[in-house]
Order: C-alpha cells, then sequence, then structure tokens
C-alpha cells in the first residue's frame, strides 16, 4: 500500500518513546530499585528504544507492468489508455518506520511509497525520464533520514535521562512509602 513518508513528527514520536520509557520504568518490580542489578535493567529499557534510521543499501530492482487507466487521446475523446510503469524496489537496512518520521527540517515529498520490511518501492512511468526520477527521489529521502539520524542523535542522551530521573523519583516513592508502612499497625504486602 502506498504512502506518504514522513508524515509523523520526530518531535511528536520521541515524545511518545520518552514516556514509554518512563511507563517500563515505573513498572519494574520495586524490589529491583534495591538490588544493585538495577543498572542493567534501566540499560536494557534504554536500549529496548534505540533506533536504527533506514539507509539505503543495496543494488535496486524493477518490475515493469502495464496498467490500463480511463483518459482522454488528443482530440478529446474518452478512452482506455494503456500505461506502462516500473515499480522500483530500493533496499535498506535500518527501521522500516523511521520513514514515517520526519525530522524537524525536511524536504517534502509528493511521491508516495510502499514501505516493506527492507525495501521502499515507487512507481514510475517507463519512460527516458524514469532513471533520474527515482535518482532525484533516492537522493531527497536520503536528506531526510539524514536530518532524522542527527536528530535522534542530539535527542538520544535525553532517553537515559529520563529512564535515570524517573528510576530515582520511583525509588523515592517507595522508600516513602517502606518509611510510611513502618510505623503501620498493620504489614503492607507489595
Amino acid at each position: 500500500m502506498e504512502e506518504k513518508l514522513f508524515e509523523k513528527s520526530f518531535q511528536a514520536v520521541w515524545q511518545h518513546m520518552l514516556q514509554q520509557a518512563t511507563a517500563d520504568v515505573q513498572r519494574l518490580d520495586r524490589k529491583l530499585f534495591n538490588d544493585p542489578s538495577l543498572g542493567g535493567h534501566l540499560q536494557k529499557i534504554a536500549a529496548k528504544y534505540e533506533v536504527e534510521v533506514a539507509r539505503f543499501e543495496g543494488e535496486a530492482t524493477a518490475k515493469r507492468r502495464t496498467e490500463n487507466r480511463q483518459g482522454q487521446d488528443g482530440w478529446g475523446e474518452s478512452r482506455m489508455i494503456k500505461t506502462t510503469w516500473l515499480d522500483v524496489s530500493l533496499p535498506f537496512v535500518g527501521e522500516a518506520e523511521t520513514f514515517r518520521v520526519g525530522p524537524s527540517s525536511m524536504t517534502l515529498l509528493f511521491k508516495r511509497a510502499t514501505i516493506g520490511r527492507n525495501t521502499l518501492t515507487i512507481s514510475v512511468l517507463d519512460n527516458d525520464g524514469a532513471d533520474g526520477e527515482v535518482q532525484e527521489f533516492k537522493k531527497m529521502v536520503e536528506g531526510n533520514l539524514q536530518g532524522l539520524r542527527a536528530e535522534y542523535e542530539r535527542s538520544k542522551p535525553q532517553m537515559e535521562q529520563t529512564i535515570q530521573q524517573a528510576a530515582t523519583h520511583r525509588k523515592a516513592q517507595i522508600d516513602a512509602e517502606d518509611a510510611r508502612d513502618k510505623g503501620r499497625s498493620f504489614r503492607v504486602e507489595n
């Protein structure tokens, strides 16, 4: 299914990831907050939210297909027109989802594409300009991916800080609960 690329805002996606990471810290067993292995658990959470921004790698391939569409001929008459297309698959490595996330500053793309697990496929008319159209599209997408990669790298330290702050906050909350529980006339099970 063809879709517009880079539709989601990086900042919105990033804020959602930070919230998810904070929620993951909140879900950790309270006993872990007094355990020396807490740091390892926090590192696992940080690793869960690492992103490998896609990059093109490998040889592009194309499949030719013919379509019949309703159109007008040179005389203004409506008739079926046979059109030949090339479905060009551009292989990539990294996360496919990064084609949906736009950096703060980017080139707007009007061509739609099909995002596969490891290929990005676009359709171009089978004519003399097909190669140039594919190269121009690829250049614009690569520029957006480079911008996204740079923005992600700049934001990455914020993830560890957020996880650390969530853990510190959760530990303080647990310590306060434990202190209150010691003065109670009943035993509290956690």
